[in-house]
């Protein structure tokens, strides 16, 4: 069982505080229903990241560690997905976006937290709460971190 650490069950709370405000209450059926949610908006996160790759080098290290946190999440639904004995998911791969305003990142990427705080009610399971908690408190951290450079571009501006 995987276990989360006091910081990151406080971090998580504090994520779901903050967000919690703004949040757009999608109330899902199901555990199947939140978690094909989430993996449509991770897909469409995945493409604006793919994009911004591509288009600012000098975001390539902090953007590749997001691609690393999302398929260490990845592997962790599969795991829910197990624990609730739902097939797996059915989510094509992401193609990179067009186009990658920040701004538009940052909705994305909002809509994809808030999916992860929706989701945690439907799966009445605690070692998969506690697995989604932990990706939802990754999540909430890229958001700042995408924020903060939204800020630095509006102040070179």
């Amino acid at each position: 069982m995987t276990r989360l650490s006091r910081r990151e069950l406080l971090g998580g709370a504090a994520a779901l505080a903050l967000f919690a405000p703004r949040a757009r209450a999608a109330d899902y059926a199901s555990a199947s229903e939140a978690l094909a949610a989430i993996e449509g908006f991770e897909a469409e996160v995945d493409g604006y990241l793919q994009r911004l790759r591509s288009s600012v080098p000098a975001a390539r290290a902090m953007l590749d560690g997001f691609r690393r946190d999302r398929e260490r999440h990845h592997r962790r639904r599969a795991r829910v997905r197990r624990r609730l004995g739902l097939p797996p998911a059915q989510v094509a791969p992401a193609g990179e976006a067009g186009v990658a305003p920040l701004p538009a990142l940052r909705e994305a990427q909002s809509r994809l937290v808030y999916a992860h705080a929706e989701a945690l009610p439907t799966l009445n399971d605690s070692v998969s709460v506690a697995l989604l908690l932990g990706d939802l408190v990754d999540l909430a951290r890229h958001l700042t971190v995408i924020d903060l450079w939204i800020e630095a571009e509006d102040a070179r501006a």
